[in-house]
């Protein structure tokens, strides 16, 4: 089913099968606000997990097909979830549409004039802060690809708002199910190559996202470096960091006074003097500058833009330094890509140069492991040692001769350690201090960090 034959507001009894995921949580949040029962599976219990309990949600951890509810009128499912799941035959056997989270998602979205962030990185911290501006200023629905710090949620909504941000997701080519008003694309780095097969495919379902936008009434906004993809896409505004032939929108001045980023804000059409940027990383610069572009085009005054942009706390896990002392730093990261993992780092080294860097990075899927095994040791090496854990699998099958030491074995010149997920705790607090710690990963390594957080704090380490 495609979003445009779904109507969200029929369904009253919902069952989500992997309800705990970022953007399935999202989603059940949204239609616990509409009202709806709520019901669900997932593998483990999770933070987001008890917070939809404590909304409301009926949720159980064990695959048990008698548990799913008899007058469920709706599943949605994620692809993660295996085929040979135990509750497929009787959710298949109610007779009910059976839909995938980005079909529901553009159904959600499409009574808003919505406004999509995709790309390989800088998504996440893209939409957020897009959602943080419209939220206080006109107000929007938000579905978010992480945990907006600002209100420690994946989902905003303001009642009677126009304006929805959704975070459009390529994996599965699931960003084809939303047609925004404007939309973002932030990079179309190499990713996801079990599903595209090849780069250029890849590039060629961005192109066709593009398309969807209402390109009459809005616009794409994307990154200079990659307009040459696109060459056919009508495009609103590029941007990039530093003014160059290919980017209407840029930030002038750029620097850094007080632990902060202040620039000007330039574009063809607007200026706005004097922004502060509290959130570390010049990416994230960036980054504010495609969400500053779309708020803007959303209504939002220059004045609404230079009030907030300083209140942005960011997104756990996106740079999330949980420890800070004069001596010790601790900082924990969603990277799961070469590009994602160089960017943080750089970002480190420009912020503490003269301090080593330990990370420990936790490889996720095992397809990308073995498509990128190259690229991610040449991005850790930025590293000054590394621990690798095992490779966290997803919704994938071991691949044979695919470990943690596909990448491992090509960093040169910088030692490299191994751990399982349980032996990762004790080998990071039993290592020799180093100034700055790093962990990084999309899977099951954010277990790690409120005990590396405490042991920090109770060794000032």
């Amino acid at each position: 089913m495609r979003a445009a034959d779904l109507d969200i507001r029929r369904y009253d009894r919902i069952y989500f099968l992997g309800i705990g995921g970022i953007g399935m949580s999202a989603l059940a949040l949204y239609c616990l606000h509409e009202g709806k029962r709520v019901c669900g599976y997932d593998r483990v219990e999770t933070d987001l997990c008890r917070r939809l309990a404590e909304a409301g949600a009926q949720i159980h951890y064990t695959e048990s097909p008698e548990l799913v509810p008899s007058d469920t009128q709706l599943v949605i499912y994620t692809p993660a979830v295996p085929a040979d799941h135990r509750e497929w035959t009787v959710l298949r056997g109610l007779g009910v549409p059976v839909c995938k989270r980005a079909e529901v998602l553009g159904a959600c979205t499409r009574p808003y004039k919505t406004l999509a962030v995709a790309g390989s990185h800088g998504k996440t911290t893209t939409s957020a802060l897009l959602a943080y501006l419209l939220h206080e200023t006109c107000g929007c629905c938000a579905f978010l690809g992480g945990v907006a710090k600002n209100y420690d949620s994946n989902f905003l909504h303001t009642p009677g708002a126009e304006w929805a941000v959704a975070e459009a997701d390529e994996y599965d080519r699931s960003f084809l199910q939303l047609h925004p008003r404007y939309s973002i694309v932030t990079a179309m780095d190499a990713d996801h190559l079990d599903i595209y097969g090849t780069v250029g495919n890849m590039r060629a379902a961005y192109a066709d996202f593009m398309r969807q936008t209402d390109l009459e009434r809005g616009g794409v906004i994307i990154k200079d470096v990659w307009r040459p993809y696109v060459p056919d896409v009508p495009v609103y505004r590029t941007y990039g960091l530093e003014a160059t032939a290919a980017a209407q929108v840029y930030a002038r001045g750029l620097r850094v006074e007080e632990g902060a980023y202040r620039f000007d804000y330039v574009s063809p059409d607007r200026e706005i003097n004097d922004l502060r940027l509290t959130y570390p990383g010049r990416h994230n610069v960036e980054n504010a500058l495609a969400a500053i572009t779309a708020a803007l085009a959303a209504g939002l005054s220059a004045e609404d833009i230079r009030r907030l942009l300083p209140g942005f706390r960011g997104v756990k896990r996106r740079f999330d330094i949980q420890y800070r002392s004069e001596t010790g730093l601790y900082v924990d990261d969603y990277a799961h890509h070469p590009d994602e993992i160089a960017v943080c780092l750089r970002a480190l080294r420009e912020l503490y140069p003269r301090r080593p860097m330990r990370v420990a990075f936790q490889p996720h899927l095992y397809s990308r492991t073995r498509d990128l095994a190259d690229a991610f040791a040449q991005s850790l090496r930025l590293a000054d040692e590394i621990v690798l854990l095992d490779i966290y699998p997803a919704r994938e099958r071991p691949i044979p001769g695919v470990t943690s030491r596909s990448i491992g074995d090509l960093i040169e010149g910088r030692p490299v350690r191994y751990a399982s997920l349980a032996d990762a705790f004790g080998l990071l607090t039993g290592l020799p201090p180093m100034p700055v710690l790093v962990t990084m990963g999309a899977g099951n390594i954010d277990t790690l960090v409120e005990p590396l957080r405490r042991h920090y704090e109770k060794n000032n380490a």
